[in-house]
C-alpha cells in the first residue's frame, strides 16, 4: 500500500522593519483566516500524514503580534473607530481594504458595492464626500470577514456579522477588533498542538526563506539554465550567509520546542552545494519538485502517459546528504490552482482522493506519494473557504484501503533511497531561478544587496536585517512575472531592511538603497538624427537650437526637478536635465544620478555631485542645467533612470526610450 504525505508550506517575509513597524498586515489578518482554516481542519479530523512547514520569519512575526511588539498601521486603521478616522486615514483604509480575491468579494455584496463607489471617487480629496462613518465601519469589518475565510461563519463572534453583511454598529466593530487581536496567540497555540499530534509533523525552512543556491553562488544560473544561455547576473557568493540562515532557522524552531527533522527548501530551490549544507546541519529530508528529478535524470518522466514511478520514491545524492522527496506536481497543482474553481469542495476532495488511489494502484507498496504546496493561498479562492475540502480530504484518505498516510520523518527512517548521480540546480518554477534573478529589476536588487553586504565590516556579526533582506519574496515581486499593486511597497521594505542592516552595523547606507527598484515605465519617444549637431556641454542653454530637437518628459508640481530632454544620433543619447534652481548648486548636497539600462542588461551611468561628474570619459557638464551623453545605439527598450537625491523624474517611475528617426536638416545658427 503506497504512502501519502501532504506538505503545507506556510511563510511570510518580514514586513516588520527595525523600528518595529509592520508595513503590510498579512501576518495578522491571515492568522484568523487561511492559517486557522488549515490548522483547525487538521486537528478536528485527527489527521495523519500531514507536514506543516513553518518558516521562522512567519512564526517570529506572529509572536510579535501576540505579544504586542509590533506597530501595524493597517491594523490601526481597522481598530480605530470610524468616527475618529481623519482624512488621511480614510484614504489609507480605502487603499488597503479591497486587497481581496474575487471569491472573497463575492461573499459580501456590500464589499463589492463599496469598491464600486471607491472606483467612482475621482481623487483622494473627494473621498470624504463619498464615504461616511457607517460606510467606513462596514469596510473595516467586511475586510476582516473576507480575510477570515470560513471562520466568518463558523466562529460565534463573527457569524452574526457575516450573516448581516453590513450596517454594522460600533459594538459590532468592537467585537471584530477583539476577535482580530486574539488570533495570533490562537494560531500559535494550534501550531504547538499540531506539533504534538500523533501522525503530524512540523518542518521548517532557513530563517528568512532565501533562495539558498543563489546566496551560495549566483554563478549557479549557468548550470541551471543549460543548455539554454543563462542571463547575465550579478556575481555574489555568500555561503556563510546561507549556512547562517539555515542554522539560525533550525535553532529558532528548537528554542520554541519544535523538533525538526526536515525542511522545505525555499521555493523548492536546491543544488549540490546546498544539499551538503543541509546534511551538515543534520536535516534528514527535503522536498522539491518532480521537474528537478527529470532534469537530474536527463529524461522526461511523463512522456507517453506512462506512470512516473521514479517520482514516488526517495533519492539521495551522496552519502551525507538528506533524503530527497519529489512532489507530484500535477496533484499538488490541482489543490493550488484547480479545485478552487469547483462549486462543491467535498466533490473536489473526492476527486483528488480518487486520483491518488488511481496512482497508488499502479505503484509498489513501498512507493511514497508526496503532495506539497503553499498552505495559505489556495483557501482564499475556494467557495466555502477551503475547510470543507480539507476535512473531507482527511476523512476520505483515512478511510481508503489503497493509501497509508505517513509523515516524511517516518519515511526518512525506514525508506531505502535510490542513488542520484547528479542533482540539477533549480527551483519548483521551471526548474531554474528565473523567478528570482535575471530580469533587470531582480538583478538590480541583487546588486543592491551585494553593495550593502560588502559595506558591512568584515568578520562582524551579520545584522538581522541583512538576513531579512535576503528573503526570496522581495525578488519574486520584482520584474514582470508576478504583478502586484503592492510591489512598490515591497520594494521599499526590501530597501528599508538594507538600510537597517547598515544602521545596525554602524556604516552609512550606500546611495543605491535610496533608489526604487520597482517603478512604472513611462514611454518617451526619442528623436534620432545623424545630421543634427551635438550639444555644447557647458551646463547652460548655449542656443535655442541646441536642444530644440529633443523630446521632453516633464516633472510634476512637487520637487526640484522640472524636466529631462533627450535625443540621439545612433551612437550617443544626449540628455538635458533642468530644475527649479541651478543644478550645480543642487548637487552640492545631493547627487544627480542618470542611469541608462540597455536591453542587453548592460548599464551606462553618470553621477553629478558637488558640481562635478564621476566619469571623465563621457561628455558632460553641470551648471544652470546638466548636459551629458551616454553611449546608446538607439535600440528600443532601453530604460532611463533620472534621480536627484530621493526625487525621481518622472516621480517613482522610469523612462522607456522609444527611438524614432527624423530627417530634419540642421537649422542655420547665428552667433
Amino acid at each position: 500500500m503506497a504512502t501519502i504525505t501532504f506538505l503545507w508550506h506556510l511563510h511570510q517575509p518580514s514586513y516588520r522593519t527595525a523600528d518595529g513597524t509592520a508595513h503590510a498586515p498579512w501576518v495578522a489578518v491571515h492568522a484568523g483566516g487561511a492559517y486557522l482554516t488549515l490548522a483547525r481542519s487538521l486537528l478536528e479530523t485527527g489527521a495523519s500524514g500531514h507536514v506543516l512547514n513553518l518558516v521562522p520569519t512567519l512564526v517570529e512575526q506572529m509572536e510579535a503580534y501576540a505579544e504586542g511588539r509590533v506597530h501595524d498601521p493597517v491594523l490601526d486603521l481597522l481598530r480605530q473607530p470610524a468616527l475618529e478616522l481623519d482624512h488621511r486615514q480614510r484614504a489609507d483604509l480605502l487603499a488597503w481594504a479591497f486587497h481581496v480575491t474575487p471569491r472573497q468579494k463575492s461573499r459580501f455584496g456590500r464589499l463589492a458595492e463599496l469598491e464600486t463607489r471607491r472606483q467612482a471617487a475621482a481623487s483622494t480629496e473627494a473621498i470624504g464626500n463619498w464615504f461616511g462613518p457607517g460606510d467606513l465601519r462596514d469596510l473595516q469589518i467586511l475586510f476582516v470577514l473576507a480575510q477570515a475565510g470560513e471562520q466568518a461563519w463558523r466562529d460565534p463572534e463573527l457569524a452574526d456579522l457575516s450573516t448581516r453583511g453590513g450596517s454594522f454598529s460600533t459594538a459590532d466593530h468592537e467585537t471584530m477588533v477583539r476577535w482580530l487581536e486574539a488570533q495570533p496567540a490562537r494560531i500559535l497555540d494550534l501550531w504547538r498542538q499540531l506539533a504534538e499530534h500523533p501522525g503530524l509533523e512540523v518542518s521548517t525552512s532557513p530563517y528568512a526563506h532565501p533562495i539558498m543556491p543563489l546566496l551560495v553562488d549566483t554563478s549557479i544560473v549557468e548550470e541551471s539554465w543549460a543548455p539554454a544561455p543563462a542571463p547575465q547576473v550579478p556575481e555574489l557568493r555568500y555561503p556563510g550567509d546561507a549556512t547562517l540562515q539555515l542554522t539560525r532557522g533550525l535553532a529558532f524552531m528548537a528554542q520554541r520546542g519544535y523538533r525538526i527533522a526536515g525542511c522545505w527548501p525555499p521555493e523548492g530551490s536546491v543544488s549540490k552545494e546546498v544539499l551538503e549544507l543541509y546534511g551538515e546541519a543534520g536535516v534528514q529530508w527535503l522536498v522539491t519538485d518532480e521537474g528537478i528529478l527529470e532534469r537530474s535524470l536527463g529524461r522526461s518522466l511523463r512522456d507517453g502517459g506512462r506512470l512516473p514511478t521514479e517520482i514516488f520514491r526517495p533519492w539521495r545524492l551522496g552519502t551525507a546528504t538528506p533524503l530527497l522527496f519529489f512532489r507530484d506536481r500535477e496533484l499538488s497543482d490541482r489543490i493550488g490552482f484547480v479545485y478552487g474553481r469547483w462549486q462543491r469542495e467535498d466533490e473536489a476532495a473526492g476527486d483528488l482522493v480518487g486520483a491518488l488511489e488511481g496512482v497508488a494502484a499502479s505503484l509498489p507498496d513501498d512507493a511514497c506519494i508526496v503532495v506539497a504546496l503553499d498552505g495559505e493561498n489556495p483557501w482564499l479562492h475556494y467557495p466555502q473557504g477551503g475547510g470543507v475540502f480539507l476535512r473531507t480530504l482527511v476523512e476520505r484518505v483515512g478511510a481508503s484501503t489503497k493509501l497509508r498516510p505517513a509523515t516524511l520523518e517516518s519515511l526518512a527512517q525506514t525508506a531505502v533511497p535510490e542513488t542520484l548521480e547528479r542533482l540539477h540546480p533549480g527551483s519548483w518554477i521551471g526548474q531554474t531561478f528565473a523567478t528570482w534573478i535575471g530580469h533587470p529589476e531582480k538583478s538590480r536588487a541583487w546588486e543592491a544587496l551585494r553593495t550593502v553586504r560588502e559595506s558591512l565590516p568584515p568578520g562582524a556579526e551579520i545584522p538581522e536585517p541583512m538576513l531579512l533582506a535576503e528573503g526570496s519574496d522581495w525578488f519574486w515581486w520584482l520584474g514582470d512575472d508576478n504583478p502586484s499593486a503592492l510591489a512598490p511597497l515591497y520594494d521599499r521594505i526590501f530597501r528599508w531592511h538594507l538600510a537597517d542592516a547598515c544602521s545596525a552595523a554602524g556604516v552609512p547606507a550606500p546611495e543605491v538603497v535610496s533608489r526604487p527598484l520597482k517603478v512604472p515605465a513611462v514611454p518617451l519617444r526619442v528623436p534620432v538624427s545623424k545630421q543634427w549637431p551635438a550639444p555644447v556641454f557647458d551646463g547652460r542653454m548655449t542656443t535655442y537650437f541646441e536642444w530644440s530637437l529633443a523630446s521632453f518628459a516633464e516633472a510634476g508640481e512637487q520637487g526640484s526637478l522640472r524636466r529631462v530632454g533627450a535625443w540621439a544620433d545612433g551612437a550617443w543619447l544626449y540628455l538635458l536635465v533642468e530644475a527649479a534652481r541651478p543644478l550645480g548648486a543642487l548637487t552640492e548636497d545631493r547627487p544627480l544620478h542618470l542611469e541608462l539600462e540597455l536591453p542587453s542588461g548592460e548599464v551606462e551611468a553618470l553621477t553629478f555631485f558637488a558640481g562635478s561628474a564621476d566619469r571623465m570619459d563621457l561628455p558632460s557638464a553641470v551648471g544652470r542645467v546638466a548636459e551629458l551623453a551616454l553611449p546608446w545605439d538607439a535600440s528600443p527598450g532601453a530604460r532611463l533612470h533620472v534621480q536627484l537625491g530621493e526625487e525621481t523624474l518622472p516621480s517613482e517611475a522610469v523612462l522607456v526610450l522609444e527611438p524614432f528617426p527624423v530627417d530634419e536638416e540642421p537649422l542655420e545658427q547665428t552667433p
